[in-house]
This record gives structure tokens, C-alpha cells and sequence, in this order.
């Protein structure tokens, strides 16, 4: 059987990318931009190095950023923990406790653990120090620091099967010490764990406490609106409708204070835009499930719809209806509270609902029924074209994660019911990336030696939208401590199957979430599948081009966000080694030259990397398979560079050294130069006169070819 057979046609590779890595820290690299130093669009200067791009009305919500699990944590991430960062009463003595470290600290889901974390690293280690994120699976007993620069650790949590000695705790303080760094280790307040630190290490983790809600408020509203008279003005907007004291209740986690400010702030102290604040706050939600899930019970249509949003919260209405819909009907009736109940004869014994019912409510009734609202019409524009949205969304923040949680953990035979729908729904990277969410969350919601069980059927999919959702379901499964060593167990097992399906799903979590906060361990599963044999399934050539493309994909996904130097490397070694495929991998070189800023700081300043970078150049070059992809985007980068400077040094010292071996490849890109280039074009002059000494060198000593009609090129017998 062909892959997909039957599907719609197979994913190309820009909408690939898209679906991989919309999720991704690097996902605004995918967006149309105008590439324009020193330019003028629509009247408005533009100056230095700078883009400019069409952002989506979504862009800073609805999308989630990579959490770096594993590398060099980013400085915003660290800014953004110490933005409006209220200091708990046990912070100082964490301080003194994080000198002599690790530090251990203890909370629950939502208590600030992690932006805690950071800014005592950040107080301990000084604000500019590098910082450094560990995966929870890392073995203490063989870890050692590997970055000099590196002044502060944060580590997600311990494996529960590898507890801590005091052998390797005192391995791990002693490293620090020399490294003159500092080490947190957050985890979850788990009793059993707790008791091991406490009765085996003699250790008393410090348990992050939040801050008064009215401390955290002020300290984040003082933060984002830093004019006392304009926060007077805010504030007004809660008028007599609500006090600000009664909405600060005690169990309020810093997150949701955090929701509170937001939508005080985003009100613009309009109290109509404001509304019912009391009742958008999410830390009512978890109590109210049970009894929303109750009322609705006799009401097929409604649970449908209910759950369809919770997957699908912030999208459009129709996309919502539409999902409700199949659920329904691939439920065969288990979404009905009371099955049909006849006699021999067909007559009715009892009153019961008609699971065929199709005449369904309104729209506006099944909003009301699970507490959602339609928002206002909106332009987005995601894709080839604009179009407007009116998003579905909860009137309470965080329902949705609250009422799936809920029916997985409480009614056992839906969650069946709930793969088999997700897992065929419509090819879109719009949709694939919140599936994928809920699957990766449900992973933790089950546990259990199945908990992934539910992905894997996923990574094997015949359909590749199943297995960009179990790419991402992979990733976000892995930030659960617990599941993070079978995620990289089940992916290294992959990585060497036979079947194309399961090469495909690594390379695609390589390129999402999971591989964008490990880059380390994605290069080597993408080595293993840029290396390992050909699949023996019987899919033919076609099921071995889509694993290539799903690595080019990922190898791309990773150099955009931020590892160029790890990824081009790896490509070096890739390319070096005897059972290669060279000829793809030069295409996946030609298609990282397209974000040329880290090559051309390189070709600029001449460095080491720069001359490996201009010999794999000339390779990719004369490579057939690859001239078009890594001609094209030398073109591009001689036109830009005629407005970056550093671009332009960059184009020239790279096609000084291609004019002085002027093989078959470099000919034909000064030959694509000189017929599409202008003045002005950066490298354009070297390429005319190289082509030139080589006319010239044809008029003096060719002249027999010359008079028979032929025209020659670099290489050919005289």
C-alpha cells in the first residue's frame, strides 16, 4: 500500500514547516517579510537592519513559545520572569541556601515556580550572567558543566527511578563550586519524593510559596503601567461592579493575578470592555467542571460542542461546530445520556432522546449551554490570503484545559472516543498544533506504564496530519519529568524502525516543541535518520523522500531558532560521513542559506567557519540536485546586499573565492548573475569580470570552437 493512499495530496514543504514549527520560538521566521536596510516602504524610513512583516492578529496569544528544557536559556526568557517579579517571603533565605547549592525547590502546578527560579539564578548569578536549562532525565552522576560562560543551572525536575545519593550530590556540588556557578532544581510536591530528600539527603527543599495576591497585583501592575495616574485611571473601570479586594481572594496563584492585570490593562479603562472580570478569572473553573459536565448530560449536542471547544478554544466558529459535529457522529451514540429503548413490535417503552437527531440548536444557544462566547469579527492573516474569524472562546480563562482534564481522568471510555476524533482531524496547521496540545497534556492526565499509548498509535498514523500532531503531542508530553525518558526511548526506537511513518514522526518532533528546547539530542536522532539504511516497508522511493523531507524540515526548523552553529556542524559531519546522501543533504544546505545572517557574519569576518562555509558553497554548487535551491539564494543575497553593508562584504569575499575556481557551478551562477543582476547588485562587478577573463581567455586561445559555434564552458577539453 502507497503512503496515505486515498488522502488528499501530501503536505508540501512550506506548509510542512509551518506545521511544524508555528509553535516554535521560531515561528515568526515563516511570515511573509519585506527585506528592506536603508529602505523606504510606504513612507516610512527604515533604518538599519531591519525587517519588516505582515504579523498575525493572533501573533501573542493562542501560541505557546518553547520553554528551553535542555541549552542556554534565552535572556528574554529571563527578562520576562523578572517583569513584575514579587519577591516571596522565603526568597532571601533561598539565596543564602542557592551559595553552597543546589537549591531545591518544592511547589504546585501554577505557584511561580519556574519564574522563581530564574530570578534567583538571576539575583545569585548577576542579571547579565549566562544561564543554562538541564533536562529532567540528566544523570547527575555523569554530568559536568560544559559551557565556561555558564553561571547558573535550572533543572526540570528528578527522574524518579535514578533517586539522588549523597555521593552524587556531593559530585554535583563540588562541580558547581569549581564552575563558580549556581544550581536550581524545581520539583513538583510530590510526598514520596519529598521524604527521599529529606530522610536519605538530609535535604529541606524550600517550598515556593507564592506572594499575597495584592503583592503580586501591585508589583505586576506597578510593572506594565508604570504612570500612577494612568493605574488610577484603569482601576476606575472596575467601578462599583467590583471591588479590587474582593477579587485578590487567597487562593488566587500568581498566574491568575496575572490574567486579572491583563484585563484590567487591556479594558483601557473602558468598564463595558471590562465586564464581569469575576467571572473570566480561571480559578473558578477546576470547582464548576463536574457540575457543567452534569447539566449537560442529556444533551448530545452541547458535550460535543463543549469539547470541541476546549480543543479548539480561539479558533474560528465554524472550525469549532465542524469538529463538534464529527465528534458526534463518530461517537455512534455514546455522547447520548439515554440509548433507544423499543419493544419486539418497534414501540416506544420509554421516552428517549434520537441519537439521529441532525436538526441541531443555534449556534447562540450552544455557546450559552458551555459558557463560550463568539468574539468579534476579526482579520487575520495566517497563510496565502486574509480572512476574518470570529474565535470561539471561554468566558472563564483556562476551561478548556480544566473540562478535558476532567472527562479524561473521570469517564475512562472517552478518552478513546476523543483519540479516535483528533486523531483524524482535517489536514491544517491550525488545528494540528492544538490537537497536538491536548494529546501531549493527556499523556500526564492518564500516567500509568499506557500513558503515551494513545501518541504512538498517532506516530504510526497513515496520514501525516497524525503525525505532526503526535510531534507535538511529544514534546509537550515531555515536559512531565516522569514521561520525558520514554519520549526519548520511544523516538530513538523510531528513528531505526523500518516503517517510513515513524521516520517521519522524529524528524517532525525534532522540529517542534520537543527538538526546539533540546537541539542537542534532535541533531542526533536526525543524524540517525539522515544515516540509517533505507525503509524496508515496501512504500517504495517516495516513502524514503518524505523522510528526507521531514529531516530538511527539521534541520531547518533548528538553524532558525537559533543553532546555527550546532546545525551547520552537524552538517559537516553528515556530509563527511560514507553512507550519506549527499546530494540531499546539499539541498538542505541550499535551503539554510536563505537566512543568511550567521553565513555572512562568517564570510564577512573570513573566520574558520567562513572557509568551510564557502567550500560547501562550491560543493552545493556543482551538485546538479542542488545549484537551483543554493543559486537562488546567493541571487537573493547579492540584491540585499546592495543595502547591508555587512551583507554585501559578506557576497564579495565569497564570489572572490568562486570566480578564482571557476568550475562548471560558479560559471553558471555568474552566468545567472550577469543576466538577472543590476548595478548595484553586491558581487555583481567580480562576476563580470570573471566572466570576461574567461571570454577573453576563449577569444585567444579557442579560436578554432570559436569559428565552428561553439561557446565553451569551465572545464571542457580544449
Amino acid at each position: 500500500m502507497t503512503p496515505d493512499a486515498g488522502a488528499p495530496p501530501e503536505w508540501d514543504f512550506a506548509a510542512l514547516i509551518d506545521a511544524i514549527g508555528g509553535a516554535a520560538g521560531a515561528a515568526g521566521a515563516s511570515r511573509p517579510f519585506v527585506y528592506a536596510p536603508h529602505g523606504n516602504i510606504n513612507a516610512g524610513s527604515v533604518h538599519g537592519d531591519q525587517q519588516v512583516h505582515n504579523a498575525s492578529a493572533r501573533e501573542g496569544r493562542g501560541r505557546r513559545a518553547a520553554t528551553v528544557r535542555e541549552g542556554p536559556i534565552p535572556e528574554a526568557e529571563v527578562r520576562a520572569a523578572a517583569f513584575g517579579f514579587a519577591e516571596p517571603d522565603w526568597f532571601g533565605p533561598a539565596l543564602g541556601k542557592l551559595r553552597p547549592g543546589p537549591l531545591f525547590l518544592v511547589g504546585r502546578p501554577g505557584s511561580g515556580r519556574r519564574t522563581a527560579a530564574l530570578n534567583l539564578l538571576r539575583q545569585a548569578c548577576g542579571e547579565d550572567a549566562p544561564l543554562r536549562a538541564l533536562d529532567g532525565v540528566t544523570e547527575l552522576d555523569r554530568w559536568e558543566p560544559t559551557d565556561s560562560s555558564a553561571r547558573g543551572y535550572l533543572m526540570d525536575g528528578l527522574f524518579p527511578n535514578r533517586p539522588l545519593g549523597s555521593g552524587v550530590l556531593g559530585h554535583v556540588r563540588s562541580l558547581l563550586e569549581q564552575a563558580e556557578a549556581r544550581m536550581v532544581i524545581v520539583l513538583p510536591d510530590d510526598a514520596a519524593l519529598l521524604h527521599r530528600l529529606e530522610h536519605d539527603l538530609h535535604i529541606r527543599p524550600t517550598f515556593c510559596e507564592p506572594p499575597p495576591p495584592a503583592r503580586v497585583f501591585g508589583s505586576h501592575f506597578e510593572a506594565a503601567v508604570p504612570g500612577q495616574h494612568e493605574r488610577e485611571r484603569l482601576l476606575a473601570a472596575l467601578g462599583h461592579r467590583h471591588e479590587l479586594g474582593d477579587l485578590l481572594v487567597p487562593e488566587l496563584v500568581p498566574a491568575e493575578v496575572v490574567e486579572l492585570v491583563s484585563a484590567i490593562v487591556a479594558a483601557d479603562g473602558d468598564p463595558d470592555a471590562l465586564g464581569d472580570v469575576r467571572a473570566r478569572l480561571s480559578y473558578r473553573a477546576e470547582r464548576e467542571v463536574p457540575q457543567l459536565i452534569a447539566e449537560l448530560f442529556g444533551d448530545p449536542d452541547a458535550l460535543a460542542f463543549l469539547l470541541a471547544a476546549c480543543v479548539f478554544e480561539g479558533l474560528d466558529h465554524r472550525i469549532v461546530r465542524e469538529e463538534a459535529d464529527r465528534l458526534l457522529e463518530l461517537s455512534q451514540g455514546r455522547l447520548t445520556a439515554m440509548l433507544p429503548a423499543t419493544d419486539a413490535q418497534g414501540a416506544e417503552k420509554a421516552e428517549r432522546p434520537n441519537p439521529g437527531f441532525v436538526f441541531r440548536r443555534p449556534l447562540t444557544e450552544l455557546l450559552r449551554a458551555v459558557r463560550a462566547t463568539r468574539q468579534t469579527r476579526e482579520i487575520r492573516t495566517e497563510g496565502a490570503y486574509a480572512h476574518s474569524v470570529e474565535a470561539v472562546t471561554f468566558v472563564r480563562h483556562r476551561q478548556a484545559e480544566a473540562v478535558l482534564r476532567h472527562v479524561w481522568r473521570e469517564y475512562g471510555q472517552l478518552s478513546d472516543l476523543l483519540v479516535a476524533w483528533l486523531g483524524e482531524v482535517h489536514r491544517s496547521g491550525e488545528l494540528t498544533r492544538p490537537v497536538g496540545e491536548v494529546m501531549g497534556r493527556a499523556a500526564s492526565w492518564g500516567g500509568g506504564r499506557r500513558a503515551l499509548r494513545h501518541i504512538g498509535a498517532l506516530a504510526g498514523a497513515e496520514r501525516t496530519t497524525g503525525r505532526l500532531i503526535a510531534a507535538h503531542a511529544l514534546g509537550i508530553a515531555a515536559e512531565d519529568p516522569v514521561l520525558a525518558a520514554e519520549v526519548r526511548y520511544r523516538l530513538q526506537q523510531w528513528s531505526v524502525a523500518a516503517d517510513f511513518r515513524l521516520r517521519t514522526t522524529v524528524a517532525y518532533t525534532c522540529g517542534a516543541e520537543f527538538g526546539l528546547s533540546r537541539p542537542a539530542v534532535a541533531l542526533k536522532l536526525l543524524r540517525t535518520l539522515v544515516l540509517g539504511g533505507p525503509v524496508r516497508d515496501g512504500a517504495g522511493q517516495e516513502a524514503g523522500d518524505r523522510v528526507r523531507m521531514a529531516v530538511r524540515a527539521a534541520t531547518l526548523q533548528l538553524f532558525r531558532a537559533g543553532n546555527e552553529e550546532r546545525v551547520f556542524g552537524h552538517l559537516l559531519d553528515w556530509l563527511d560521513a560514507e553512507q550519506s546522501d549527499t546530494e540531499q543533504l546539499l539541498v538542505t544546505f541550499g535551503q539554510l542559506l536563505q537566512y543568511p545572517r550567521w553565513f555572512q557574519w562568517h564570510l564577512a569576518e573570513g573566520s574558520h567557519r567562513g572557509r568551510a562555509i564557502t567550500d560547501t558553497i562550491h560543493l552545493a554548487l556543482n551538485t546538479d540536485v542542488s545549484f537551483d535551491t543554493v543559486c537562488a539564494a546567493l541571487l537573493n543575497w547579492s540584491q540585499w546586499g546592495q543595502w547591508d553593508g555587512k551583507l554585501g562584504r559578506a557576497v564579495e569575499n565569497l564570489f572572490a573565492s568562486l570566480a578564482r575556481s571557476l568550475r562548471p557551478g560558479e560559471f553558471r551562477l555568474f552566468v545567472e548573475m550577469e543576466e538577472k543582476g543590476v548595478d548595484g547588485w553586491a558581487g555583481l562587478e567580480i562576476a563580470r569580470d570573471a566572466l570576461g577573463r574567461w571570454r577573453y581567455g576563449e577569444r585567444g586561445g579557442r579560436r578554432g570552437r570559436r569559428e565552428h559555434g561553439g561557446h565553451g564552458e569551465p572545464g571542457e577539453a580544449a
